[in-house]
């Protein structure tokens, strides 16, 4: 799969958001699926292990497919011959929505303690803990640079040249484009000392003329943290994928190459 890349070095920082994937939730509200087919199949004579997990309920979970480590969910019908998986869109407002990981804790401290290492900031200075975590939670004071993070949290696909903006207190909006040679990396360094960041908004190549905003109800971040769905924002088609229902009731995808799924025992 293609994996986030890595991110800029700035005042002394290492990396500056840790990469992760988020799998998301089963697909609710689906109507109930064929019993029949209902079950788990397994991918044969493939590299890789892609599985496929039919509830009854009409939820699925798709695993490895089309890319290793892609976990998808949705909702799935038979309909005749043919059996369609319609992928669970992001739970976003308008294609995006602020991610925000657990804090660090002692917990975390503790695991990496020692060699001189007794405070959190400790720690994430030395490249232990993750600093995009440290920067998502730590209150900007003055002087300091406010940092957007645009991600696409599934499959790691490109941002491209988007825009992302933040709307002040004082109602002023100031837009910023990527930096160079750090994808979806938004660095804001100019902002006046007692900047108050009210609103993250992102303005995305494929529909430059309609930004999306979240609102920011907490006290100004060094970093937000911003997801977004590519197929809401026009950057993929698709979301669903089609499989042939085979005599035998295993399942052949239209996409990729044409993967033949048997039901496991």
């Amino acid at each position: 799969m293609t994996r986030h890349r890595s991110y800029p070095r700035a005042a002394g920082a290492i990396v500056l958001v840790c990469a992760w994937m988020l799998a998301l939730p089963a697909a609710a509200a689906c109507a109930a699926g064929d019993a029949a087919l209902a079950g788990r199949y397994a991918a044969s004579a493939t590299k890789a292990a892609p599985s496929l997990q039919l509830n009854a309920d009409g939820s699925f979970r798709l695993r490895e497919l089309p890319m290793p480590g892609m976990d998808v969910t949705g909702c799935w019908q038979r309909s005749d011959g043919t059996l369609v998986l319609v992928e669970r869109m992001l739970d976003s407002e308008d294609g995006i929505k602020r991610a925000l990981p657990p804090p660090l804790t002692e917990a975390d401290l503790n695991k990496v303690r020692g060699d001189g290492i007794e405070t959190l900031q400790q720690a994430v200075d030395a490249g232990l803990l993750p600093i995009g975590t440290w920067w998502a939670h730590r209150p900007r004071r003055a002087g300091e640079a406010v940092w957007v993070k645009v991600y696409e949290p599934r499959i790691g696909l490109a941002v491209g040249q988007a825009k992302a903006m933040l709307r002040l207190a004082d109602g002023r909006v100031i837009e910023q484009t990527s930096k160079e040679g750090g994808d979806g990396e938004f660095e804001f360094a100019a902002l006046p000392a007692d900047a108050a960041v009210k609103a993250v908004g992102v303005r995305f190549p494929e529909q430059p003329d309609r930004p999306r905003w979240l609102n920011v109800d907490d006290a100004t971040k060094l970093l937000y943290l911003i997801e977004f769905d590519a197929n809401a924002i026009g950057a993929s088609e698709g979301g669903a994928m089609t499989l042939t229902v085979q005599a035998d009731r295993s399942l052949i995808s239209d996409f990729p190459d044409a993967t033949h799924f048997k039901r496991a025992p």
